[in-house]
């Protein structure tokens, strides 16, 4: 019998052990190894759009403060106030050169997520709370929203409908979302 391997063969044999072995040892936890959960955040690129719009913008791109906000009545009541006189504000129209404008007469989706925001800050609203995130609405059509991150969980500022919902009782799959900073998005 010829036992003779190749450097290749042999490294393929000894990255195979090592790693049922690593497997065997972490699944048992016999190798004293701590069990400890990883959060993986994808980096997505920031949509064009916005990158230009805060160029042009820079006051209104700014994050920064608590990346929570605590919720109470008074809290929940401005977010509703905002949600109403924003989607009241602004006609919808469809976006045929993907400009994201602050306060337009008529815009689209985006449109009204920098409006909100914008106007949550001015009340007082951490920057740093308000996530523009991109989901799908129900007929499978692109739609941005905005997030606030609060004590009691996320909550959805959408122009579709008036009601400020959790972000679970929305029924949105949130693709990509800005983080704390609106010029650096992550990935669903």
């Amino acid at each position: 019998m010829n036992t003779k391997f190749s450097p290749k063969a042999a490294g393929l044999a000894l990255a195979i052990t090592l790693a049922s072995i690593g497997g065997a040892a972490a699944h048992s936890n016999q190798a004293g190894i701590e069990r400890f959960s990883t959060v993986t955040q994808v980096a997505a690129v920031t949509p064009l759009s916005m990158q230009y719009f805060c160029a042009q913008n820079r006051n209104e791109c700014r994050g920064g403060g608590a990346g929570k906000v605590t919720m109470t009545p008074n809290v929940m009541a401005v977010l509703k106030q905002v949600n109403v006189h924003v989607n009241n504000s602004i006609r919808p129209q469809a976006d045929t050169s993907d400009s994201w404008d602050l306060n337009p007469t008529a815009g689209d989706c985006e449109d009204y997520v920098l409006s909100k925001r914008s106007m949550l800050i001015r009340h007082g609203v951490s920057a740093g709370s308000l996530r523009i995130a991109y989901t799908h609405t129900r007929r499978g059509e692109p739609h941005a929203v905005l997030v606030v991150r609060t004590s009691e969980g996320d909550y959805v500022l959408d122009n579709l409908n008036n009601s400020v919902k959790s972000l679970r009782a929305s029924g949105y799959n949130i693709r990509s979302m800005s983080s704390s900073d609106p010029t650096r998005w992550t990935a669903g």
